[in-house]
């Protein structure tokens, strides 16, 4: 099969990936991760400054914002660890949502129309999409499933680890998704529901 440079992100951010993410253990995150990065920009995403001075050593950053420049994505790669994503408003509000692998690009492009502050509660918008609430709430914590328990929806009201948890055990190697209680309700629905 020919080498098409529409498959890959621009050359720059092409050869970072291969120098940050080296040896076999990362061969694969760093494929897609180049997938996400060229679905993202595809969809109309620009892409940002290249994070010179990342949180940790050896590790590299690469962000883009949506068109109207309202949301931000961020993946940070390297050595520490293969590849973890961040969803956060690009200035104004304080939210976040965050992935110890990639955010799904299709659940990002959902998220992108979705950044008002009011409207339903994830829950109700949940509820709307034939999700269970589980949980009464008791507790702090709240719960939504599907019927067939493949995917799950916290909300913690208290403590250390409060925040949204989502669990989407029907995507393989799906990671949780965490958030802040501050994330708009449409953006934490478009995350639980969208594959």
């Amino acid at each position: 099969m020919p080498f098409d440079p529409a498959d890959f992100p621009p050359a720059t951010f092409h050869r970072l990936i291969a120098e940050a993410m080296t040896g076999p253990a990362c061969f694969t995150a760093a494929l897609h991760l180049q997938e996400w990065i060229r679905d993202l920009l595809h969809a109309g995403f620009a892409p940002g400054a290249l994070l010179v001075h990342p949180p940790a050593h050896g590790q590299r950053v690469f962000e883009v914002a949506d068109l109207a420049g309202l949301l931000t994505a961020r993946a940070e790669f390297g050595s520490h660890w293969p590849t973890r994503t961040m969803l956060g408003p690009t200035r104004g509000e304080r939210w976040w949502a965050s992935c110890s692998g990639l955010i799904p690009t299709a659940s990002i492009l959902a998220a992108t129309g979705q950044l008002e502050a009011s409207g339903h509660d994830p829950g109700a918008r949940l509820a709307a999409a034939g999700w269970i609430e589980t949980a009464d709430g008791e507790d702090g914590v709240t719960a939504w499933s599907t019927p067939d328990a493949l995917r799950t929806a916290h909300r913690v009201e208290e403590g250390p680890d409060h925040g949204w948890l989502i669990h989407r055990t029907d995507l393989p190697g799906q990671p949780v998704i965490s958030a802040a209680l501050t994330t708009p309700p449409g953006v934490i629905a478009a995350l639980a529901l969208t594959d």
